[in-house]
């Protein structure tokens, strides 16, 4: 596994990452194929520490009803996420690498598993609050059909691993923080210690990534679409986890990180 310190922005300031799809060729191909992919997993992992910083929000007193209501529209998102994200995505991925793949090919199949487990545990908690999934009826909001569109328009499996893996998946490894993190304050026990259960499946998840990534970033061009793709999705997924964690009953204090 990956491991980095987080580097917390200063308190006020906005945290700035770097925009590597920016870069010029020479640059981008400093360093090895490794050196590369651990960048591209320090920057959402940063983004994702930044995002669920307990210090960068404080808490703000929500209309019981109110919340309820956002809640059970952040667990349909989550279980929307989990079946689109979680399952259509790899199984893309599966069709799309080369059939010399197929030990990378089993370990996606088994992603796929864990995430319908997961879908499972986000319907489970809708139902104690009195709700059902409706996946058929969930009006996805702008910023999801663009993180949707993103995945779609990917051609390869490792751009996809930038968008997915390498990306939604490191982000969701920042908010089971209990010591560091805000989410652990905006829900009760029963769903966090749930939701904390299903992250410890990112690992291997993103170790997915790790190699689909290292399948695909020989040439300028290719650190150049992977380095994209997970631009493109990472500026919209901060927005809305941002957003949903703000409407669970907190006010950000400092500006959403921004691509430099």
């Amino acid at each position: 596994m990956i491991t980095k310190q987080y580097t917390q922005a200063p308190e006020g300031k906005t945290l700035l990452v770097p925009s590597y799809s920016k870069w010029s060729d020479d640059r981008l191909m400093e360093g090895d194929d490794q050196n590369f992919m651990k960048k591209l997993y320090h920057r959402a992992k940063d983004l994702g520490d930044d995002c669920y910083d307990a210090m960068a929000y404080e808490l703000t007193p929500l209309d019981p009803e109110i919340y309820r209501q956002n809640l059970i529209y952040y667990m349909r998102r989550r279980a929307w996420s989990e079946w689109f994200f979680g399952t259509v995505s790899p199984a893309r991925q599966i069709t799309l690498l080369p059939d010399d793949q197929e030990a990378l090919k089993f370990r996606l199949a088994r992603q796929i598993h864990d995430e319908i487990r997961h879908y499972d545990v986000f319907e489970k908690h809708l139902r104690r609050y009195g709700a059902e999934v409706n996946l058929n009826e969930f009006q996805l909001p702008e910023i999801l059909v663009r993180m949707q569109k993103v995945q779609l328009e990917m051609e390869t499996a490792s751009e996809i691993a930038a968008t997915n893996q390498f990306a939604g998946e490191v982000v969701l490894t920042s908010m089971t923080d209990r010591e560091k993190g805000i989410f652990a304050k905006l829900v009760d026990e029963e769903l966090m210690d749930d939701i904390e259960n299903i992250e410890m499946d990112e690992p291997p998840h993103v170790a997915n990534g790790r190699d689909l990534i290292l399948l695909f970033c020989a040439t300028p061009d290719q650190r150049r679409r992977l380095a994209s793709a997970q631009e493109q999705y990472l500026a919209a997924m901060v927005q809305l986890h941002a957003l949903e964690i703000v409407k669970l009953g907190s006010r950000r204090l400092r500006p959403l990180p921004v691509f430099d």
